[in-house]
């Protein structure tokens, strides 16, 4: 009877089993976890589960300006290319000749086979006579025949301004400014009665019979529309393919010799390919709409690659963002025409490609990020440095680099 009475009045005695309100207990080995977002933001590295939430400012840079070509290059021979290997981390330093050596029987090498059509026209303001020009960018509507385009001088172009243009027999072709767009350019609609595909045939006639009339501008635009890869086929660009033109017919007889199999789709491009992002925030950067064309013969080719684990290597960026644009829920590639606006930055998953030719492209720029969430972001950076103390030509006219 005693043993209870003892353990009550034991129970009386300690009822608090920290008196000392000051004194801590110790913790237990789950407190001392320390969460996740708690850990120094030093690294990119997603093994670490630590995704970081990338701004346009981690992928600016500079680039000497000795390192920036202003004209094209034509010798192919003298393209050096970049090799990045994502499996042993490695750089190999070639050139564009040996790019073949990268590849096996049974690979895909997917081009893109769009042509820049005689996008620039020279004319002049109906009541001034002011000389004009003209910088196709894109058909915004077929049967109003109203396009996008860019303008020299754009101060003394308005809505509502008539311009015209002259063929080789003088008559006119007239058209009328429409409206403003946000990236300073504006809406033209063409007078003309003439089918949709005659009527672009005397735009391109338009821009080949003036190209040498005016030579009073200051700033005129850079006539690349001599710039074609030689597989172009699909006109519609507003400017070059440039990765394309690094490929010679000996280049391309050589892969073909060694079993690599040639797979051609179309995404005709914008200006805005190559324009900075002026964002801070990555999530509110928003891309123009480009139009691509996957044919179901190139499906065919690639998705038999990716099932018999090659390669399916893009050339260019474009050409990765078409492809991308259209996979289906088996992750295989889907035969599609359509327009895409798809911006890709890290952490996006690819589906469709696993080796991409591209060139060193501008800091802030949308390929950028495309390419930093394909290869990795401290790697991508690591090679960009490597590629300048290496004096690499950057840019639209420079060298290449292969992302294995």
């Amino acid at each position: 009877m005693n043993t209870p009475k003892m353990k009550r009045k034991r129970k009386k005695k300690n009822p608090n089993p920290n008196p000392n309100p000051k004194r801590k207990r110790k913790n237990t080995k789950t407190n001392t976890i320390k969460h996740p977002t708690q850990k120094k933001k030093d690294s990119y590295n997603i093994s670490k589960h630590i995704l970081i939430n990338f701004k346009t400012s981690d992928f600016n840079f500079t680039v000497p300006k000795q390192l920036i070509p202003n004209k094209p290059r034509f010798d192919n021979d003298k393209v050096r290319l970049m090799v990045l290997n994502r499996d042993n981390m490695s750089i190999d330093h070639q050139y564009i000749y040996n790019f073949n050596n990268y590849f096996f029987p049974g690979d895909t090498i997917v081009f893109n086979n769009t042509k820049m059509y005689k996008s620039i026209l020279y004319g002049k303001k109906e009541k001034t006579g002011d000389n004009i020009q003209v910088y196709l960018l894109r058909e915004v509507n077929k049967k109003e025949k109203s396009w996008e385009v860019l303008v020299q001088p754009a101060r003394k172009i308005r809505i509502g301004n008539r311009l015209f243009f002259l063929d080789e027999n003088n008559d006119k072709m007239l058209a009328v400014v429409h409206d403003n767009t946000i990236s300073k350019g504006r809406i033209l609609k063409f007078n003309s009665d003439l089918p949709n595909k005659e009527f672009k045939r005397k735009i391109n006639h338009l821009g080949n019979i003036q190209s040498d009339i005016y030579t009073d501008f200051q700033n005129s635009f850079l006539d690349l529309s001599k710039m074609q890869t030689i597989y172009a086929k699909k006109a519609g660009s507003t400017s070059p393919h440039f990765p394309g033109l690094h490929f010679s017919k000996f280049l391309l007889k050589k892969l073909e010799l060694q079993g690599v199999n040639f797979s051609y789709i179309t995404l005709h491009l914008g200006t805005n390919t190559y324009e900075k992002i002026l964002v801070e925030d990555l999530q509110k950067h928003k891309m123009k709409e480009e139009y691509f064309n996957i044919p179901r013969k190139a499906c065919q080719l690639i998705n038999s690659s990716l099932k018999s684990q090659k390669k399916v290597c893009a050339v260019g960026t474009s050409t990765l963002r078409a492809l991308e644009s259209s996979v289906s829920t088996y992750n295989t590639l889907n035969p599609n025409k359509k327009w895409t606006n798809k911006f890709i930055y890290p952490y996006y998953k690819f589906h469709i490609v696993n080796s991409i030719l591209t060139n060193f492209h501008p800091p802030k720029s949308t390929l950028i990020p495309l390419l930093a969430a394909f290869t990795g972001y401290e790697f991508l950076m690591k090679a960009y440095d490597i590629a300048i103390k290496e004096k690499y030509k950057f840019y639209n006219f420079g060298d290449a680099m292969l992302i294995l």
